[in-house]
């Protein structure tokens, strides 16, 4: 009966849309009576389901674990890739050695850092891992710092290093480069966003539900709900610029102001001001608690996705995460007031009995939807029309450096208040760079290293200070680093070790936007690109090329 949109992480998830007169389960009915009227071979291309989902990420993936362990529903999770995870899977790379040896590597491929598995309190997605039975699944290996390098190669480049747990922040780089005023202005922060803060330790994101009952399971929460209520919604909602440049607060430290843009940005694609406040106030203080910790799982991200997997398959209800299955359309009945199923590119159909759930990116959602009136419905009724994704970055026309935008971009009402116009508006955020290598790591004193880094490529600030729009949210200047083997060897063969650098995010798509993928042109364009990764690698191994 409604629709939920988290437009801020690109999740979508679709109740159903009932029919006046008529129940959902009345036109399923219908659909499995004619469906009993089908030949045999016909029948081998339907499939029943409870509950349908559309992408195999993290997202699909833990809504069919949840489904499949702990409402007993039969799922049916239908994922383009040969591979699942989505943007956080894991893939292994097999290299044949002159002598014939073959060498295998294991590669994530997206996410790197994760808080708050390994240690209480648990994030979303270990609380879903334990909800499900599978906590223990997932081997997490914790640690207590990563590495900063700002300038690498130039006569101002600067080494520091990120300490998690209470005072090392403050009384390390904090002070060092920010001086008193900024751990004053820290301190401030804390104290003013604590309420938002103690709500997301006290509450657990499973606690939470849409719609007319979601009060009841939150009713062993009251005291942390009605500090969260007293925020108001501005807060809880809101954006980060509250607290960065007022009404709630005003950070005036220049470096303090840096390095909050720097962490929001590996949160989010964004600045701070423009991050969820709670999101930040989460950080702030998970950062620098006793007990503070990174965590990486044994194994690689994809052991996570493994779990999850596991997750929507264990038990009798058979579940299953269906791969190479691509989604050509969610189907509807004919007036396109009911969610029926799917049909999946090779002509299979999905009869969802409960509805579907799309994982896939909120921009796809009206291409899936081929019903004229099922559109309409979603479109609260409204005439169609093309719209665009607001774009986070100003794109250079003239060859220099592009530019991620300090506000938000506008949206008209009318494209703002239907499914399909939030979803076909939503913003998008930089595209993703990066470089997967592995190197030999012969007379390479791996212990020596950190499991992770974040190399700024024009320091901290940006070049010239941050004129220009650049700064730590600038184009292709934060690059993330992750050197996992320093935690678990056995990503690569022994003598071998994996790193893989990335643009957090800070990659203008409209430069790669129409090219032919095999042609020369696309291929020194990588070189070019990839260039300001390999001299991040090469800050933390400088001999990393001949490796």
């Amino acid at each position: 009966n409604k629709v939920q949109v988290d437009e801020e992480n690109s999740e979508i998830s679709i109740d159903v849309v009932t029919n006046r007169g008529k129940t959902k389960n009345d036109e399923i009915s219908n659909l499995a009576e004619e469906s009993n009227k089908l030949t045999k071979d016909q029948e081998d291309e339907v499939e029943h389901v409870d509950v349908a989902i559309v992408g195999a990420g993290i997202g699909g993936l833990c809504a069919g674990a949840i489904l499949n362990t702990l409402y007993g529903k039969t799922v049916g999770v239908y994922e383009s890739h040969y591979l699942a995870g989505g943007c956080a899977h894991a893939f292994e790379h097999i290299v044949k050695k002159e002598d014939g040896v073959k060498l295998s590597f294991t590669f994530d491929s997206g996410p790197t850092i994760v808080l708050g598995c390994s240690k209480k309190p648990y994030n979303p997605l270990r609380q879903v891992l334990n909800a499900v039975g599978l906590g223990d699944e997932v081997d997490w290996m914790p640690y207590e710092a990563w590495g900063m390098v700002e300038n690498p190669k130039a006569n101002n480049e600067l080494r520091w290093k990120v300490e998690l747990g209470p005072n090392l922040f403050e009384q390390g780089p904090l002070k060092e480069y920010g001086g008193d005023d900024a751990i004053k202005e820290f301190r401030e922060l804390k104290a003013m966003t604590k309420d938002l803060v103690s709500g997301a330790i006290a509450i657990p994101a499973m606690a939470m539900r849409p719609g007319s009952s979601a009060l009841v399971p939150l009713l062993r929460y009251i005291p942390a709900l009605i500090g969260l209520i007293k925020q108001g919604e501005e807060v809880t909602q809101g954006t980060f610029g509250q607290f960065m440049d007022g009404p709630k607060y005003v950070v005036k430290n220049k470096w303090f102001r840096d390095w909050l843009d720097a962490l929001a940005f590996s949160l989010s694609g964004l600045p701070a001001s423009r991050t969820s406040a709670a999101a930040m106030a989460y950080v702030l203080y998970d950062m620098h608690r006793d007990g503070a910790a990174l965590d990486y799982p044994k194994g690689g991200l994809g052991a996570v996705i493994d779990a999850l997997v596991k997750g929507v398959e264990q038990g009798d209800n058979n579940s299953k995460v269906n791969l190479r299955q691509h989604v050509d359309s969610i189907d509807t009945s004919p007036n396109g007031s009911i969610i029926t199923g799917l049909t999946l590119r090779n002509g299979k159909k999905i009869v969802a009995k409960d509805g579907v759930i799309c994982n896939a990116p909120v921009w796809s959602l009206n291409g899936l939807i081929k019903n004229k009136f099922a559109k309409k419905v979603l479109n609260d009724s409204q005439i169609l029309k093309d719209r665009l994704p607001r774009q986070s970055w100003e794109v250079s026309e003239d060859g220099s450096r592009s530019a991620i935008k300090s506000k938000r971009p506008e949206v008209s009402q009318e494209d703002n208040s239907s499914l399909l116009a939030k979803c076909d508006t939503s913003e998008m955020t930089g595209s993703f760079l990066h470089l997967h290598v592995a190197l030999d790591a012969s007379t390479l004193d791996l212990d020596s290293l950190e499991a992770h880094y974040t190399v700024m490529a024009r320091g901290l600030a940006g070049e010239n200070g941050g004129v220009d729009g650049d700064g730590p949210c600038g184009e292709l200047n934060m690059i993330a680093v992750s050197n996992p083997c320093v935690l678990d060897r056995d990503l690569a063969p022994d003598g071998y070790i994996i790193v893989h650098a990335y643009g957090a995010g800070n990659e203008p798509y409209d430069i790669w936007k129409g090219m032919d993928r095999r042609s020369t042109e696309y291929a020194n364009l990588k070189e070019e690109r990839a260039k300001v990764l390999w001299k991040a690698i090469e800050s933390i191994i400088p001999d990393a090329r001949e490796r």
